[in-house]
This record gives structure tokens, C-alpha cells and sequence, in this order.
């Protein structure tokens, strides 16, 4: 058996920062892409074996 999150909680797996620029823009801008993390999830498993 297992649990994962058991509270809950919103917490992100993967954070990271990138600056982009298009060809007509003349300033940079930075923008925060991150991958959300497993939400309260519970996995069981029953093996019988004869």
C-alpha cells in the first residue's frame, strides 16, 4: 500500500524561471512554468497466491 500527499496540500514538482524575447519586442519577459505535484492519492494491491 501506498500513500502519497496524505494532506493534501498544492506544492509544485518542478519549478523553473524563463526569460523570452520575440523579435519585434524590445524587452525581455520572465515567466514561471512549473509542473503541479500528485494530488492525495492512495494505491493498494492484494495478491493471492495458491
Amino acid at each position: 500500500m501506498a500513500v502519497e500527499n496524505i494532506f493534501n496540500n498544492d506544492w509544485n514538482e518542478t519549478q523553473f524561471t524563463i526569460e523570452l524575447r520575440l523579435q519585434n519586442e524590445k524587452e525581455s519577459v520572465e515567466e514561471v512554468h512549473f509542473t503541479p505535484g500528485t494530488p492525495f492519492f492512495i494505491d493498494g494491491k492484494i495478491t493471492y497466491t495458491f
